[in-house]
């Protein structure tokens, strides 16, 4: 018996936000300093903000046996 089959490709793209930062986050963030990036990093909660899923599929193939 025959059936066809195709491959189909699913990529999920997602935004995080977190909520609006302190004028001392701010300050540090802006300062560039990685050190006092990874600090804020460690303090924020990333939260979805929105995604988006794409779908790609190929030609099917057909299959016998």
């Amino acid at each position: 018996m025959a059936k066809l089959r195709k491959l189909v490709t699913y990529t999920d793209y997602r935004w995080e936000e977190t909520d609006p930062l302190t004028p001392e986050q701010l300050e540090k963030w802006k300062s560039g300093d990685e050190d006092l990036q990874e600090e804020i990093l460690d303090e924020v909660e990333f939260e979805l903000s929105h995604d988006k899923c794409l779908e790609d599929s190929e030609y099917p193939e057909l299959i016998e046996d």
